[in-house]
């Protein structure tokens, strides 16, 4: 039996419960992150000149392609891990968590203002963290 064919079989008997989770939490985080990226580089969400002050270059542009590449596009493609049910979901699930919680306090060291936002992306982040590794077990 090819190692493919043995993948799915494995796959198909624990049910794949465990990338039902992971795929929900990545395409909710995908969806809101490519939508803040675009509100941000359209000018759609103002962040006003205090916070847009602190932001690298002082430009909310900039931040809108930071977070569609460094949320969205890791998010879409574990998704996409996901919906596959490929081995490889548990791995990219708990290094998409890792970077979402980075990316929490790098933005908090940036604005040095505390958001609902915060605090909710940093639980989402841990939890892509603990459904990736419940995955690898």
């Amino acid at each position: 039996m090819s190692a493919p064919s043995r993948l799915r079989e494995v796959t198909q008997e624990s049910g794949g419960a465990g990338f039902i989770p992971i795929l929900v939490v990545a395409v909710m985080n995908a969806v809101t992150a490519a939508g803040g990226a675009w509100g941000l580089m359209s000018g759609a969400i103002g962040v006003g000149s205090r916070l847009e002050a602190r932001l690298p270059w002082q430009s909310p542009t900039l931040g809108g392609v930071a977070l569609l590449l460094v949320v969205a596009v890791p998010n879409t493609v574990l998704a996409g891990l996901a919906w596959s049910r490929d081995r490889r979901t548990g791995p990219a699930a708990v290094a998409t968590g890792a970077v979402l919680v980075v990316w929490i306090v790098v933005e908090l060291a940036f604005l040095r203002e505390l958001s609902f936002l915060h605090p909710l992306y940093l639980a989402v982040g841990l939890l892509l963290v603990w459904l990736g590794r419940r995955a690898q077990r």
